[in-house]
């Protein structure tokens, strides 16, 4: 019997989907909230995968057991059916689902933000040091990566801890920078703060310290450049001594004039103090008082009963009466013009005493400025009307012997003095017991050569004829390649005034939050190290 074709109808089922219609087709999208969902629990997932291929390898029918039960209760709803496969296929499955071209930004917010992570962060021990918050991110990083699914081998999951541990190691050294460029050391050094206070201009590398000053240092060797570097902190040197000629000229209302150093700076202060004195004088009466009268006679008892030669206590008792005592005419009283005179020669007799060698002149130097300051107290007793004026010349003057002091120190060129210079003789002229104000850190003006000492160093750069030689010979050199003085050149301009005030600026300025935000982001590392380590290992995929 023939089949007519015609009349037959074919039973093909509908749904079916021939091979060459799946050609280019890719499973539909999954939405960025169900892949940030899906991040969110994929340390659970993970950690669930992990353990399985651990008691896979020492007993796979546990495994199987395991899961046996775990779909006989989802068969009651309390738990999600696992497949043939288990969870490695499960996971599989899931990750194939997941899976997207180049970084999944919804899913790795999920993996940073999952509880689990901030759990790990939280437990990690606070660390003070790079290198500790360092060692603590690795450990993150590893421990957040190998929480991270897969569909490979147990070697894929070490080599997923270990990109893990590179990234989550990276993430407090970052933060570290970020913070140093947010809130460098020298914008939250007190020290350069209060030279910057004073007028003082540091150089960028004794603003910096460390590397930087150093590198500074030796660069004062080469040519050109070198000049240019030692003239900017020969520039700095000249502003630590304006700044001690203000303290000086501070107090009687005046200021040091631009462009004047060294010995003229010295001169200049101490003729402007002297002005300020002599205007005074005329309105002064000193009148010896039983303060006065005790006082002296407590110091004339004390050097004539201490442990000192007979002779210098002799010395004490001469000057005692020839310049200060004998003075006093009339109704035991001092004109203005002689209390100046009295002033002067105590003075000079101090100095003289107090530089000897002599272990008991500098003693009878000691009991002298005793009585100048009992002579000064009675010059205010005697005005109080004055007193203001008085005391702010006093302090003037006791300024400007710091000044005197160290320009006249051994090596400061033309009176002109470092910091080191200004620092001995602050302790100098200390008068303390043992230097006791010194060794606390509290004589007077300390508070500015203490700061200066730490950040401008011990010495003035000089610029002579071996240095100008040196750059004959840098200039020479552009015969052979110009690259060398152009270098050299480049590297003189980086020290003119305007770019170190600038780069100064730059590395010591911030605003007041600078400092917070830098310290939230160094105790932010250990919550970031694991988004270090996923992202690594997300860019690696």
């Amino acid at each position: 019997m023939q089949i007519d074709p015609k009349s037959v109808t074919w039973d093909e089922p509908s749904g079916i989907v021939w091979d060459d219609e799946k050609k280019g087709q890719r499973p539909p999208a999954v939405s960025g909230l169900s892949r940030f969902a899906a991040g969110l629990i994929d340390p659970i997932q993970g950690g669930a995968q992990m353990l399985e291929n651990s008691v896979r390898a020492v007993s796979p029918a546990a495994v199987e057991a395991i899961n046996k039960l775990n779909n006989k209760l989802a068969e009651w709803g309390l738990v999600g059916k696992l497949p043939a496969g288990g969870v490695q296929q499960q996971t599989a499955e899931r990750e194939a689902a997941l899976k997207t071209d180049g970084i999944d930004w919804a899913r790795l917010g999920g993996n940073v933000l999952s509880p689990v992570n901030a759990a790990l962060a939280a437990k990690l021990p606070a660390a003070a040091g790079l290198a500790g918050r360092a060692a603590g991110g690795a450990g993150l990083g590893a421990v957040s990566a190998g929480l991270m699914p897969n569909s490979g081998t147990a070697e894929d999951k070490l080599l997923q801890m270990g990109v893990g541990a590179v990234g989550g190691a990276a993430v407090p050294a970052l933060t570290a920078g970020l913070g140093r460029v947010i809130s460098p050391a020298a914008s939250t050094n007190a020290q350069l703060q209060a030279l910057k206070a004073e007028g003082i201009r540091p150089t960028v590398g004794q603003a910096l310290g460390g590397f930087a000053n150093k590198a500074e240092e030796k660069a004062i060797s080469l040519p050109l450049m070198g000049d240019s570097i030692a003239a900017s902190r020969t520039r700095a040197a000249g502003d630590l001594n304006q700044a001690v000629a203000n303290r000086a000229l501070q107090p009687i209302g005046q200021s040091a004039p631009k462009g004047l150093d060294g010995r003229e700076l010295v001169g200049h202060v101490q003729r402007q103090l002297s002005e300020a004195y002599d205007d005074l004088l005329p309105k002064l009466t000193v009148k010896a008082d039983q303060a006065f009268a005790q006082e002296v006679q407590s110091l004339r008892g004390m050097v004539a009963n201490g442990s000192i030669d007979p002779n210098a206590a002799k010395t004490f008792q001469r000057i005692l009466q020839n310049d200060v005592l004998g003075k006093f005419k009339g109704q035991n009283a001092l004109t203005g013009q002689t209390m100046k005179q009295v002033e002067s020669d105590l003075g000079q007799k101090i100095s003289q005493l107090g530089g000897s060698t002599d272990a008991d002149a500098r003693l009878v130097a000691d009991a002298l400025r005793e009585v100048q300051s009992s002579l000064r107290n009675l010059v205010q007793r005697n005005n109080p009307q004055f007193a203001d004026e008085l005391k702010a010349i006093n302090k003037g003057y006791a300024n400007f012997k710091r000044l005197e002091r160290a320009g006249s120190a051994l090596g400061a060129e033309d009176g002109i003095f470092s910091a080191a210079q200004l620092q001995n003789a602050v302790k100098a002229l200390d008068r303390s017991k043992d230097k006791g104000r010194f060794a606390r850190g509290d004589a007077f003006m300390q508070d500015l050569s203490d700061p200066a000492k730490s950040i401008l160093g011990s010495r003035v750069p000089n610029s002579g004829t071996a240095d100008r030689l040196m750059n004959a010979g840098a200039l020479a050199s552009g015969l052979v390649n110009p690259a060398i003085p152009l270098g050299l050149l480049g590297g003189a301009g980086m020290y003119s005034a305007p770019v170190q005030q600038a780069l100064l600026g730059l590395v010591s300025s911030r605003p007041s939050l600078a400092q917070p935000i830098a310290g939230l982001l160094n105790r932010s590392s250990p919550v970031l190290s694991p988004a270090g380590g996923l992202l690594l290992l997300n860019a690696l995929e």
